[in-house]
């Protein structure tokens, strides 16, 4: 028999700041539609990471681990295989990688273009891309999802798919993302809807970059990669200078939504999409610098961020389920944030921060078990009923969760 569900409801009201993966901000401004044609490099073509590190710090596997990890990749594979939820689906391949399948057995990269991708034609050429929405349903809350998810697998950029009965290469869909991609200094104007939108885009970009890559975009703005690395990781560490200061006094820090915490997970997708930026060598010297304060911050910010939850869970134990599907999210992301950053050779942890990176994992082992024998697992159907958004968050961070326990065993790889 299934274990009762428990936990539902109105957690909000805790004065901790829970944070999602998929967004509920008000929309942006609307931007006036640029009208001039791009103009990139001749022969634009993307260029695939030569590197591809390991953590140099692994954890030990265990039996714990190895169970930990089978029933976050149940949760993925039944889940995040939903035909019907492409958001999923790209959850997906971040956790199993290319050959992600959806159910009935199609490979996920070709379906998810059969069936949700377009074609712009820009500059006299007919590229795919994915929309923000097809009707109610989300394909890409934020710019280049997809991009994003098939350049961190490394997924070779000459690989071919079809929209529309058409033929592309996956790096056409990176061509798309080049031309449409415009930031200026000078007034704001952007094709990015904030801050907030940028990482998964600026990363997807980057990735595949030639390292000498300089265009013109829309309404004639001039475009450098190295600009926009400057611009992600300046966000990152303007949007952390609260926690810097209390990290910097030896002091604790409150969760109120302010800072980083009112970016999406807390946060961590700013954090990884500077790290790849600036482990893909755009940006200059201070901005690796800034990563290695991010790096100290990450460690500074775990267990704090843990006494929260346990905090919270015992003040109001009725909302536990909710506040470990949280401590979920924190957790997994955090681990793929740190084994991101000493892969791409961007810190060194301490002793101290050694034993930090063990206590993670039991965290992870912990919260995977309370959460199973909770319900939460096992009764999600019904939880996407009762409360979508933690339906999305237990499949989403159970993904990002497998990812994080895998870049931690050295069993995956940091492209870059």
């Amino acid at each position: 028999m299934k274990p009762a569900l428990a936990g539902l409801g109105g957690v909000f009201a805790l004065g901790i700041s829970l944070y999602a993966c998929t967004d509920e901000e008000p929309p942006a401004p609307e931007v006036e539609a640029p009208v001039a044609e791009p103009v990139v490099p001749a022969g634009l073509v993307p260029t695939a990471p030569t590197i591809h590190a390991k953590t140099t710090h692994p954890v030990t596997a265990s039996p714990d681990l190895d169970q930990t990890l089978s029933l976050l990749g149940e949760v993925v594979d039944a889940h995040a295989s939903d035909p019907e939820n492409p958001w999923a689906i790209v959850h997906g391949l971040v956790a199993r990688g290319e050959g992600f399948t959806v159910q009935g057995g199609e490979q996920a990269i070709p379906f998810l273009y059969e069936n949700y991708a377009e074609i712009t034609e820009l500059d006299g050429e007919r590229l795919p891309s994915f929309p923000r929405k097809s009707g109610d349903l989300d394909i890409e809350p934020h710019t280049d999802l997809v991009l994003k998810a098939l350049t961190e697998v490394d997924v070779d950029p000459t690989t071919v798919v079809h929209v529309h009965g058409e033929e592309f290469e996956v790096g056409d869909t990176w061509k798309h993302s080049v031309k449409t991609t415009f930031l200026d200094k000078t007034n704001g104007d952007s094709s990015y809807d904030s801050p907030n939108d940028m990482p998964w885009g600026v990363q997807a970009l980057a990735l595949w970059a030639p390292r000498e890559l300089r265009w013109t975009a829309f309404s004639g703005t001039q475009m450098d990669m190295d600009d926009l690395a400057k611009m992600l990781v300046h966000v990152v560490t303007s949007e952390s200078t609260f926690m810097l200061q209390s990290m910097v006094n030896g002091q604790s820090f409150e969760k109120k939504g302010q800072g980083i915490f009112s970016y999406t997970c807390g946060g961590a997708h700013m954090v990884q999409g500077a790290t790849y930026v600036v482990a893909r060598g755009f940006g200059d010297q201070a901005e690796r610098d800034k990563m290695e304060v991010q790096a100290k911050l990450l460690f500074y910010r775990f267990p704090i961020e843990i006494g929260i939850y346990a905090q919270g869970m015992k003040d109001h134990p009725e909302h536990r389920l909710v506040l470990l599907a949280q401590q979920l999210k924190f957790t997994g992301h955090w681990l793929e944030s740190v084994h991101k950053l000493m892969a791409a050779g961007l810190y060194e942890p301490t002793a101290a921060d050694q034993l930090v990176l063990g206590q993670a994992v039991d965290v992870l082992i912990g919260t995977t078990k309370e959460l199973k024998a909770l319900g939460a697992f096992d009764n999600l159907d019904e939880i996407d009923q009762k409360n979508h958004q933690l339906y999305l968050d237990l499949v989403g961070d159970s993904a990002h969760a497998v990812r994080g326990v895998e870049l931690a065993l050295g069993k995956q790889t940091f492209s870059y």
